[in-house]
């Protein structure tokens, strides 16, 4: 679908594109996607230069899953139980260091054993920790995650790293290295004051920085000005717009943040929909 929007300055065209798993056969899926266009190109080849640099959230997830949600007081039993490493940009990045890319994280972990099972496994998968700062006391963000098979839920009680990232941790040379030869920055909206000096630097190398927004967080709106990309949850674009429904939300977000090429929002199970800015493109109108 696309359609000339009411600021012609500032957007001349957008368009929608709904994309959901092939594997979906609800009738709701069916029913949107005869209202946007799907898209099934083929993935890009590989660029040569593959470096992605992303600063946020790392951390060790507990995840045990239980048959139904306990009740208060009550004692259950896990049907099973793993340890991995979670937060948002370190499962970002372990998910490009597996598509091929080479990616850098930039966060910080103390010198426990939640903060050695980070590293270990980021550097397993192919992550460059050059740029974790490791604090010698405290303790390393984890999470427990407790997955209900009943519901279809996932409950998460996190336990914050200490001390946290403050951007005397990282030396303006640091940083100059951490984007030396960067394809892109991806940011996660944690640690806030260190990303931004960060993104900033970013944006003055002309790196393209794609912004993770689950929800309102400190210094948001500074992300999204610097931001070329954002991946929204369900309810974000939404509720930072404060739009009657989610298509208006795309629209005014592109309306409001002129450096952004494109906005998603993720739907779970029913795929996402993207608004992509388009430029220079002919149009008639009617």
């Amino acid at each position: 679908m696309q359609f000339l929007t009411p600021c012609p300055n500032a957007v001349k065209l957008v368009s929608f594109r709904y994309l959901h798993p092939p594997s979906t056969s609800s009738s709701s899926s069916s029913a949107s996607s005869s209202r946007f266009k799907m898209s099934s190109d083929p993935l890009p080849s590989l660029p040569e230069n593959r470096i992605v640099v992303g600063c946020g959230g790392v951390g060790l997830d507990f995840l045990a899953a239980v048959a139904s949600y306990p009740k208060p007081d009550d004692k259950i039993r896990s049907t099973s139980l793993r340890v991995q490493g979670g937060g948002n940009a370190g499962n970002a990045l372990t998910c490009a260091a597996r598509l091929g890319l080479n990616p850098r994280i930039i966060s910080k972990i103390a010198d426990d054993p939640q903060g050695k099972g980070i590293r270990e496994e980021f550097e397993a998968d192919g992550v460059d920790t050059s740029f974790l700062v490791v604090s010698k006391d405290g303790n390393s963000p984890f999470t427990y995650v407790i997955v209900d098979n009943q519901m279809k839920t996932r409950t998460c009680i996190h336990t914050p790293g200490d001390p946290p990232m403050i951007p005397d941790d990282l030396s303006e040379s640091t940083i100059f290295s951490a984007l030396d030869g960067a394809r892109i920055l991806y940011l996660d909206g944690r640690l806030p004051d260190t990303a931004i000096i960060v993104a900033q630097e970013a944006a003055r190398k002309n790196i393209p920085i794609l912004i993770d927004t689950e929800r309102q967080r400190e210094r948001i709106d500074e992300f999204l000005k610097l931001a070329s990309y954002a991946v929204c949850s369900a309810k974000f674009p939404q509720v930072w717009t404060e739009a009657p429904s989610v298509p208006s939300a795309l629209v005014s977000m592109l309306l409001r943040l002129p450096n952004l090429r494109f906005a998603i929002v993720t739907l779970g199970e029913d795929g996402c929909i993207m608004l992509e800015r388009s430029v220079n493109v002919e149009t008639e109108e009617g």
